[in-house]
């Protein structure tokens, strides 16, 4: 089984010697996304980089022929723990039930200064 890498327009160019997923059989892999706003290229409150990153993810798997709903593992990096309850009401808004299992891990730093969160995602392609 080859490994197959996902291009779109629809996310954020990978900023670095990766892709923005890898698609392996019916599993689909994605780099961590970001919330930079594809629009602006700004970076707002943690909310609105929720939506983005969500987005991001969203139109990353659609290009690799799968959806939000096909989302088993989440693994979110966030910098401040009191970021979750807005994550938590964006990430509803973009997951259909049931919603995918969920890592969180807070840490210090992220690629830039501006990032509050950055989300990478399992896909099963159904």
């Amino acid at each position: 089984m080859g490994k197959i890498p996902i291009k779109t327009d629809n996310a954020p160019t990978p900023t670095g010697p990766f892709n923005q997923a890898i698609r392996v059989g019916d599993t689909v892999f994605t780099a961590g996304q970001a919330g930079r706003n594809r629009e602006t290229g700004e970076m707002g409150d943690i909310r609105e980089q929720a939506h983005w990153a969500l987005l991001n993810i969203e139109g990353i798997l659609t290009k690799a022929g799968s959806s939000m709903s096909d989302v088993v593992k989440t693994t979110v990096y966030l910098k401040s723990g009191t970021d979750t309850v807005p994550l938590n009401e964006e990430w509803v808004k973009h997951f259909p039930e049931p919603l995918p299992a969920r890592s969180s891990v807070f840490v210090a730093h992220l690629k830039n200064p501006e990032m509050l969160i950055e989300v990478e995602a399992v896909a099963v392609v159904s």
